[in-house]
């Protein structure tokens, strides 16, 4: 009864009561250039970063990544210029920086969509 009462609820406040896709079919958005910013305190060097996207529902969520793109973009390329050199030195950075993009993106760029893994396939700094 109370299952029965929860997908009636569901149905009138316009909510999707289960998934309709495994997060393993959402498309990987790999179409962003690389960003390249100069880190916070140093302007003489260059920090650039290749980044892909798994976005979940499958077409939806590809639909508004590619839609923001530049959205995306300018949001990547402010985080990547706070960055101080300890940040960057780091071991742990790379693994620190996806925990904060994909917060980035989920919060500031994407509203339909939702990024459920980052990839960053290149990281270089000169």
């Amino acid at each position: 009864m109370k299952r029965l009462a929860l997908c009636w609820l569901l149905a009138v406040s316009g909510c999707a009561s289960t998934l309709q896709y495994q997060q393993d079919e959402c498309p990987l958005y790999d179409s962003l250039e690389p960003i390249r910013a100069n880190p916070a305190g140093a302007p003489d060097r260059h920090l650039q970063v290749q980044v892909v996207f798994r976005v979940c529902p499958p077409q939806v969520g590809l639909e508004e990544i590619q839609r923001k793109h530049i959205e995306l973009k300018h949001a990547l390329l402010a985080l990547l210029s706070s960055k101080d050199a300890q940040y960057l030195e780091d071991p742990l950075r790379v693994e620190k920086l996806q925990k904060e993009i994909l917060m980035l993106v989920n919060q500031k760029v994407l509203k339909k969509g939702r990024v459920v893994e980052v990839l960053i396939t290149g990281f270089e700094l000169q």
